[in-house]
């Protein structure tokens, strides 16, 4: 509809106008007619005054301000045709035909509209899906030539595409660990006035959304136009989305073969969205173009790490490492080159034969080295005793562990050897002072003895005295007893005649008797030798004989209750009847007694005089014997549990680097040979999937090796610090019940995490190692259980303390085994029980329990079940 700049009729251009046109007054820029095809396009009032912002609801694109330049820019006879951009509910794409025209004496505006938003639609989508493909194929380029450190960068600027180009308000991508127990979000781009998520989605338990969990590990989308219409079971999603204000939301799995290794998504806060099924593909073809980058920087990231482990087990074992290729020397760790005394330029390019001592054990040539590197080649493992040289001419002792492992097409030795001269030396010392010990058992003679303490009954068994004794009485007729230095009786009293032995038989006359015989005992201890005196009593001839040893006086031999020729019996009977006794038998014994003239008690005194010196000397000789005996046996106690101290450790230190050898080996053939394999060039998807996971598998066992030496070592060296802090003992709980949840469900075994009422019970501790002690309990729990349930919790004991517990219905620990459970190395020798490590574990545990004040304890029974138990107090000071 073109005009000439003369005087029209606008009124009747308008009204007969088929497109929708508007008459905009050129001073205000506001309506003066609007004919019915406008009103009804623009939702407007007829005859009502509009502004030409009313005609501009595209701000973004298209304002006021642009229609404004527009117009100013006419000029007569000279019409425009522009874009003109509306939002009418949606986005609608008009064109406007504007025109400057003059009637009468006023300008005005004449703006004919055309909607053409289906055609420009189409040109927008095909513009979009161009360079959505552009992108795609940029990320596909980007997955064999950009360096992994940039992929990161480039998912961000993908998820800023992908955001604009479905119009969406938040895009991410979120990673699941190796063992699909957690996730992560990784990557997120959010568009303005958008709170973005990504730090506070980490380390997420996956079974924290177990709808989302069944689906997205199924490799099923997720999508929702509104989260209203989630399932009833999606309880924990519904809360987080709307959490996060989210109405729409699309989750795309993606994975590494047929294992998920994360997902894409977008969330669509200010609206809701309908995807279409040609969207939902694209995404799909992004998410598969992600997974190809995700699992490079996998592959790479092992790659490191694995190289890494490797070069920190080389060089933080506490044995020296040797390398080997065709016979040569071409690696040594630190500990080796210490042990040899020399650097590694001066160790390398040397033979196993160069490294050998002169002499060998069982006399075997140097070159005889060559044997054990040739079989450990063919693959049988050597354990031997062999003498190393070190580069300064010394030589020692060694224990060799020798094996082969394959590396890019080379078959290459590791030595593992540690120096056993200490070792050796310290058994050739015990079996020297075995020799030394049995020689001076054999020789004693005049050990210097202190005798001081020493009784009758320590240097003589009573049998003994008592047969001297008895056999003196009988050789002379007299009764003898022997006493202690107190005057107390040792054996009994031989030949004793019927008068002492009523004298005796009451009080008073057994304490004449018994201090009559003391004192005549000190005369012979004053005296050094035999003395002689009436008894104090009946009158009767009483001696004794000093008992020494080593000048300390010991006991009395004595004898007596002899009748003199000149004894008065009047002086007896005035005693007897002192004591209540008859006169008749008493004069009838005396009658009976055998009269002894002086000079033959003179020699039987002689006699006991020479039995009491001989004595004496067998008495010092028997404690000499005794205590350098006793010492000597006590000396080769303590030699023989050295000796078995040094043999267990030697066999546990044996046990351990034969085990090291082994547990180190096969992860590390793993590594290194599948390693090698992803470089070849024709592998498929598949293949070079399955490499990766046994690369990692192995590099998890590596880790769990090179961690268990690490923190015993710590432990030991006194390294080990507590951290304490507040935690929620429920949340921990929980934590470790959704990490080991699929591990026991693999095994049909109920994993069960007690908390009584508590929905959280905070304690003051270390929750790092409160962490570990729980994590190794519950792990070697559901090791050793095949059926059956693992539960594990706490008790408040009282306000100041906790039981922490772990209990299995598994296989048990032996009775005998329950002893050693705790000490480092050692592992059950039931083949049967036996689940591979290095023996570390419950050593570590024990350690951290202590540090945390407290006490581990286990109660087990074979075939029944074990419970491990320990307090700890709740606020650890």
């Amino acid at each position: 509809m073109y005009m000439t700049s003369q005087s029209h009729d606008i009124k009747l251009i308008v009204n007969a106008a088929i497109e929708p046109t508007v008459v905009f007054d050129k001073s205000e820029y506001e309506t003066t007619l609007v004919n019915d095809k406008a009103c009804e396009f623009f939702n407007l009032e007829k005859g009502k005054c509009y502004s030409l912002r009313h005609f501009c609801s595209r701000a973004d694109q298209f304002n006021q301000s642009a229609a404004t330049e527009i117009f100013e820019a006419l000029e007569y006879d000279e019409p425009k045709l522009v874009d003109w951009p509306v939002r009418l509910g949606k986005v609608r794409w008009l064109s406007a035909y504007v025109q400057l025209v003059k009637s009468g004496e006023n300008d005005y505006i004449i703006a004919v509209f055309r909607d053409n938003t289906l055609p420009k639609e189409s040109l927008l989508k095909l513009d979009n899906m161009i360079a959505y493909r552009e992108m795609l194929d940029q990320l596909l380029a980007y997955n064999t030539n950009v360096n992994v450190d940039e992929i990161p960068q480039i998912i961000d600027q993908s998820l800023n595409m992908v955001g604009n180009y479905f119009l969406c308000d938040r895009s991410y991508v979120f990673e699941y660990s190796e063992d699909l127990k957690f996730k992560s979000n990784i990557n997120e781009w959010c568009a303005a006035g958008i709170d973005p998520y990504i730090d506070e989605l980490q380390n997420i338990p996956i079974n924290s959304f177990p709808y989302l969990k069944k689906k997205l590990l199924k490799m099923e989308l997720v999508c929702v136009d509104d989260i209203n219409d989630l399932p009833d079971e999606a309880i924990e999603e519904r809360e987080e989305f709307a959490k996060e204000g989210i109405q729409s939301i699309l989750m795309i799995p993606f994975s590494e073969g047929e294992k998920p290794i994360g997902f894409v998504g977008l969330d669509h806060v200010h609206m809701q969205k309908q995807w279409s099924k040609s969207e939902v593909s694209n995404l799909k073809l992004l998410a598969r173009t992600f997974a190809n980058l995700l699992v490079r920087v996998r592959n790479e990231r092992q790659i490191v790490d694995n190289k890494n482990m490797y070069q920190t087990l080389f060089e933080s074992v506490s044995e020296g490492i040797l390398v080997f290729n065709n016979g040569i020397c071409i690696d040594a760790n630190a500990k080796a080159m210490e042990e040899l005394h020399g650097p590694l330029k001066q160790i390398a390019g040397k033979s196993l034969v160069e490294l050998s001592a002169t002499y060998q054990p069982d006399e075997k040539s140097p070159a005889y080295a060559n044997v054990y590197i040739t079989e450990a080649e063919k693959g049988n493992p050597q354990n031997v005793e062999w003498r190393l040289r070190r580069i300064n001419g010394d030589e020692f002792d060694a224990e060799l562990g020798i094996n082969s492992f394959q590396q890019v097409g080379n078959k290459l030795v590791i030595i593992v050897f540690r120096d056993v001269s200490e070792q050796k030396r310290k058994v050739s010392n015990l079996m020297d002072n075995e020799r030394i010990l049995r020689k001076e058992i054999d020789n004693i003679v005049h050990p210097l003895v202190d005798a001081k303490q020493i009784t009758l009954l320590d240097v003589f068994e009573l049998d003994q005295l008592q047969k001297m004794q008895d056999a003196f009485s009988f050789a002379t007729g007299i009764s003898s007893l022997i006493t202690n230095v107190n005057g107390d009786p040792i054996t009994k009293m031989s030949f004793s005649n019927s008068i002492c032995e009523k004298v005796r038989s009451t009080e008073k006359g057994q304490r004449m008797c018994v201090k009559s015989a003391r004192e005549l005992g000190e005369r012979a201890k004053k005296v050094q030798g035999p003395v002689s005196s009436p008894c104090q009593s009946c009158g009767f001839i009483d001696a004794a004989s000093p008992i020494i040893v080593d000048g300390n006086h010991i006991g009395n031999w004595l004898i007596g209750q002899v009748r003199p020729n000149n004894l008065d019996p009047e002086h007896l009977l005035k005693y007897t009847r002192s004591l209540g006794l008859d006169d008749s038998s008493i004069i009838t014994d005396f009658e009976k007694m055998v009269k002894v003239a002086p000079n033959n008690f003179e020699k039987i005194l002689n006699l006991l005089n020479v039995l009491t010196i001989e004595l004496s000397a067998m008495g010092y000789k028997n404690l000499k014997l005794a205590k350098a005996v006793s010492e000597h046996l006590h000396l080769e106690k303590e030699l023989r549990q050295s000796k078995q101290d040094a043999e267990e450790s030697d066999r546990l230190k044996s046990a351990f680097l034969a085990n090291l050898s082994h547990e180190i080996r096969t992860p590390m053939n793993g590594i290194v040979g599948f390693s090698e394999l992803l470089q070849f060039d024709g592998l498929t998807p598949d293949d070079r999937r399955e490499y990766v996971r046994l690369i990692h598998q192995s590099s998890s066992q590596l880790l769990n090796i090179i961690n268990d030496i690490i923190d015993i070592s710590k432990i030991e060296s006194g390294q080990i610090d507590v951290r304490a802090g507040y935690f929620d003992m429920v949340r921990l709980g929980l934590d470790l019940q959704a990490f080991f949840y699929d591990l026991a469900n693999d095994k049909g075994i109920e994993l069960v995490f007690e908390q009584g009422d508590h929905t959280e019970f905070e304690i003051y501790s270390d929750e790092v190692k409160l962490r570990q002690v729980l994590t190794n309990l519950i792990s070697n729990a559901i090791k050793f259980t095949t059926k059956g349930q693992v539960i594990f919790g706490y008790e408040i004991l009282k306000s100041s303390e906790i039981e922490l517990f772990v209990q299995d219905s598994g296989i048990g620990i032996d009775t005998n085994d329950v002893d050693f459970i705790f000490d480092r190395f050692w592992q059950a020798k039931d083949t049967d029980v036996k689940k591979g490590g290095t023996g570390l574990g419950l050593a570590i545990t024990k350690a951290y329990v202590e540090l945390l004040g407290g006490h581990i304890n286990v109660e087990s029974q074979r075939d029944v079940g074990t419970r491990f138990s320990f307090i700890i107090p709740k606020l650890l000071k």
